[in-house]
């Protein structure tokens, strides 16, 4: 067949549309795997957010008793998987303690009032009835008992005599005990009970307000939160002093946590700041609409020391202060690659990385158990902490992990954190984490879940305060509602001046002077 020129030209564009179709279906199929890559990894991430879903509702919260096994494989694209014999194994630890031969008879009654009561024989039946002769005591049997008596309320009547002068017309009368809250019928006992039953047990007003009522007296729940207002305010020289003690601590620990405010129908926050030094060690709650930065650069302002805290991106302001020694939290730090290891049964590199941060704690429980010295402790550290750090330091740097997943959020948390996570080996009095402050906020979370909300900005600054006041109390084992009493008595003299309130403070103030204020 002769090809003619005609016939030539109508070949080739057959030729080349069928090539262009090719390279578009080429180019769609790409673009189809490419697609398909994309979804595969938009599945894997929502999957592993429903795992980590499901864990933090539903599992154990706990993470000390973490099976070393249950660890998922981590997606590293330069890690092999572990080989059975670089898994650390199991450590069994044994302990002697002394068993109790009276199971449920180890409560301490020494402390409490006791009321002896005697059952003897009747005089007729002291003689023997076989031979006719006096019965001789050999001996008494004693048991005990714990009986509850219910709490009571009752009237203080104060009656002051009236005197007068019938020749110069004047009066004199005999004066009465001085009340902290004027024309007030709560009595400082009274007022010190319902804030710790509502600060420290999580009783709301309405619920002590049905208390009261099943007690014969109508306490409307509004009453009792007027009383906590006044009791605020009257208080206010001894928040004063306790503010004023954040510029003498040089150990700080911060952290934040969320209180509904219903007449404004906002999210506020807590925040917490908590001095960990031995000779002055308290707590205080501070209450702001706003989790931002300034909030805390605002309070710390003059502060100079160490602050530790998580990696909150609003404590960045503090981080660039030359003045502020920061140290990171390493129970954050290891918290995220905990829960991959609680949501998964297979084993790799996070499985790693809890057991490599468990050795910094082991290494904290031994200087615990030991009692050492903050510059021993710190010479502890250094020597067998510091190696772990640089092997912890080896594993995050070469790790390669999917964008988005939970291995690289925890990765990427860690080394951000770094330079702040490894910074509490040179400081002997600080701790390996941020702890101690998030075990002062959790009572406030508790009691969050009985009450719900506060009722407005005033009433949520008055509940920091005294949430303050009662955790203090708790760290230098203070009574709380003894020392309620005792301050509230001495709210004149503050106001007079005629006493310091630094002097009262839970962590300054004569414990003895407090024995007979319940």
């Amino acid at each position: 067949m002769r090809i003619t020129n005609e016939n030539s030209g109508f070949c080739e564009e057959i030729l080349g549309f069928l090539l262009s179709e090719n390279c578009r279906k080429d180019e769609e199929s790409a673009n189809l795997k490419k697609q398909l890559e994309e979804t595969e990894k938009k599945l894997n991430y929502l999957i592993e957010q429903i795992k980590l879903s499901k864990q933090r509702q539903f599992a154990k919260k706990s993470e000390a008793d973490l099976e070393l096994g249950t660890q998922m494989e981590l997606p590293f694209d330069d890690a092999e998987p572990q080989k059975a014999e670089e898994v650390e194994g199991k450590e069994t630890i044994t302990y002697t303690r002394t068993k109790n031969k009276k199971a449920g008879r180890n409560i301490d009654t020494s402390k409490l009032p006791r009321e002896v009561v005697y059952h003897d024989l009747e005089e007729s039946e002291k003689t023997c009835k076989c031979c006719g002769n006096d019965l001789v005591k050999i001996g008494e049997d004693r048991s005990e008992k714990l009986e509850y008596i219910p709490e009571q309320i009752k009237v203080i009547e104060h009656v002051s005599s009236k005197y007068t002068c019938r020749c110069c017309e004047t009066i004199k009368m005999a004066e009465k005990p001085e009340s902290p809250m004027a024309k007030s019928m709560a009595g400082v006992s009274l007022i010190a009970a319902v804030i710790t039953k509502k600060y420290e047990h999580h009783l709301p007003w309405y619920r002590q307000s049905k208390i009261f009522a099943q007690q014969g007296i109508d306490i409307p729940a509004n009453t009792l939160s007027n009383w906590f207002m006044q009791a605020g305010e009257i208080l206010e020289p001894l928040n004063i002093a306790l503010w004023e003690q954040l510029n003498y601590t040089k150990l700080l620990q911060a952290d934040e946590t969320t209180v509904k405010v219903l007449l404004e129908n906002i999210k506020g926050y807590m925040w917490c700041y908590h001095s960990f030094d031995p000779k002055n060690r308290f707590i205080i709650f501070e209450y702001n609409d706003s989790r931002s930065g300034a909030v805390v650069n605002n309070t710390l302002e003059n502060y100079k020391g160490i602050l530790q805290s998580d990696g909150y991106s609003g404590y960045n302001i503090m981080r660039s202060n030359p003045e502020v020694i920061n140290i990171g939290c390493w129970a954050h730090c290891r918290r995220k690659f905990a829960e991959i290891v609680k949501m998964s049964s297979q084993t790799g590199k996070a499985h790693e990385m809890v057991s490599l941060i468990g050795k910094l704690y082991k290494i904290e429980d031994e200087a615990r158990e030991q009692k050492l010295s903050f510059a021993v402790r710190k010479e502890l550290r250094q020597e067998k902490a510091k190696p772990i750090l640089e092997k912890i330091n080896a594993c995050l740097t070469k790790a390669n992990a999917p964008p988005r997943s939970a291995i690289h959020t925890a990765i990427t948390y860690a080394l951000n954190q770094w330079k702040y996570l490894t910074r509490y080996i040179d400081y002997g009095e600080v701790e390996i984490d941020n702890n101690w402050v998030e075990n002062q906020i959790r009572p406030f979370a508790l009691g969050r879940k009985n009450w719900l909300f506060t009722g407005n900005k005033e009433a949520a600054a008055t509940a920091a305060f005294f949430y303050s006041i009662i955790q203090t109390c708790r760290l230098n084992g203070i009574n709380t509602c003894s020392y309620l009493i005792y301050i509230l008595n001495q709210a004149g003299n503050m106001r007079r001046k005629t006493i310091d309130p630094k002097t009262l403070l839970p962590q300054f103030i004569d414990k003895k002077l407090l024995s007979s204020e319940i």
